[in-house]
């Protein structure tokens, strides 16, 4: 007889006792909650988080898997708060409304882990963030004191509306940033994916596949078809340059897998070198076929988790000797 479900099923006991809910039992059982740091109040169905002084009503118990993500965002210096129905997170230079666990783990990864945490001598930046999201990193460049513009870019109506609410908190923020309601691809066009609420950031061409579903517990009834609209990545760098002529410019992609059609699409055209530095999460196919595009064109390459089959960062900069004449 195995000892670890006797002793799951005395921990669930325990916490019974305590709360008077099964399933809040099982819950904190599973996910190895204590009832002193995490108390439930079986009336509302609310856990009260002491550590983030923050309420966790039924809507957001799914955020109970991931609360050592904003524990470490406290860490970091992000406050939570309730705020209505929904959380807010400040991170002192902005601030969000977070309700899956899948935007914790995109603070996390802007904020505590500074995957976009690029500093410049020189002012009036601009920065392209393709696969805006909700967001959450729009609003990080644009709150970067030498950074002029962000222009944006996200193509599913649900979450682009979702990005204006967040813009809308941020006034000031708002107001260097220019969003997109379309993606950014090798040609204009059409594409068609499979869409899941709960997980926004992972949607695009690779789509959600058998293992990401598993992974995540996602039911079929949670996916759903989305069809969207994408223009040519080569006209908007033009667009972009003819604004912006002297300024460092910034692209920031993140489109689950369409980020080998946009590097190949500005090789291809000539125009990698219009572009000062890459920050390029990649998907699926490996940093390798990135990293000889962009070398060959004289960028110097930072690749992390090379060996990865799933995700990596790959970030590149044309240097000193790389400046565009316009």
């Amino acid at each position: 007889m195995q000892l670890t479900p006797i002793l799951k099923k005395a921990r669930v006991l325990r916490n019974f006792c305590y709360v008077g809910d099964y399933r809040a039992a099982s819950t904190m059982a599973e996910l190895r909650l204590d009832r002193h740091a995490c108390p439930y109040n079986r009336a509302t169905g609310t856990y009260w988080i002491r550590e983030l002084d923050l309420h966790l009503a039924p809507a957001h118990h799914n955020l109970l898997s991931e609360l050592w993500l904003a524990v470490a965002l406290k860490g970091a210096g992000v406050t939570f708060r309730n705020c209505g129905s929904g959380i807010v997170a400040d991170t002192g230079a902005f601030s969000v409304v977070v309700d899956t666990p899948e935007e914790l783990f995109l603070l996390h990864e802007i904020i505590a882990g500074g995957v976009y945490n690029v500093v410049s001598g020189r002012q009036g930046g601009v920065v392209l963030d393709i696969g805006m999201n909700v967001g959450f990193a729009s609003l990080y460049f644009a709150a970067q004191p030498w950074v002029e513009a962000v222009w944006s870019y996200e193509p599913v109506p649900e979450t682009y509306a979702r990005a204006l609410r967040n813009f809308a908190r941020n006034p000031a923020l708002a107001a260097k940033i220019v969003p997109h309601d379309f993606g950014l691809s090798d040609a204009a066009g059409k594409l068609t994916f499979d869409y899941c609420s709960q997980w926004r950031a992972a949607v695009g061409i690779s789509g959600l596949g058998p293992e990401f579903r598993r992974t995540h517990g996602i039911a079929e009834s949670d996916i759903s078809r989305v069809s969207v609209d994408v223009r040519d990545i080569c006209s908007v760098i033009k667009d972009v340059r003819a604004r912006y002529r002297q300024a460092q410019v910034i692209v920031k992609i993140d489109c689950e897998g369409a980020e080998y059609a946009i590097i190949a699409a500005l090789r291809s055209a000539g125009l990698l070198r219009q572009v000062d530095a890459f920050l390029i999460e990649w998907h699926q196919h490996g940093p390798r076929e990135l990293e000889q595009a962009l070398t060959s064109a004289g960028f110097f390459a930072l690749s992390l988790m090379p060996r990865a089959t799933a995700t990596g960062m790959l970030y590149a900069h044309l240097g000193v000797e790389g400046v565009n004449n316009l």
